[in-house]
């Protein structure tokens, strides 16, 4: 980071950081549980497949929200 940056960018940064960790926790469990329950497969696969759902679930959550607020922008 520059030398400019103030310490509230950084926390920003930081806590951005951990919404993001977060949600990908929290989505990936509950596709490990939901799948665990659908289907017949074994734990491994469902795990990886967990893992994948929950990194596409954060990016499009996180896209989301970006979007909402482009939109608050715009009609403000």
């Amino acid at each position: 980071m520059s030398e400019n940056t103030s310490m509230m960018e950084v926390l920003g940064t930081i806590l951005s950081r951990l919404v993001n960790v977060a949600l990908f926790v929290v989505i990936t469990i509950l596709a490990l549980v939901w799948m665990r329950e659908n289907t017949e497969m074994e734990i491994g696969p469902i795990a990886l497949i967990a893992i994948v759902v929950g990194v596409a679930g954060t990016y499009l959550v996180r896209l989301l929200f970006k979007g909402i607020l482009l939109l608050g922008q715009l009609f403000s």
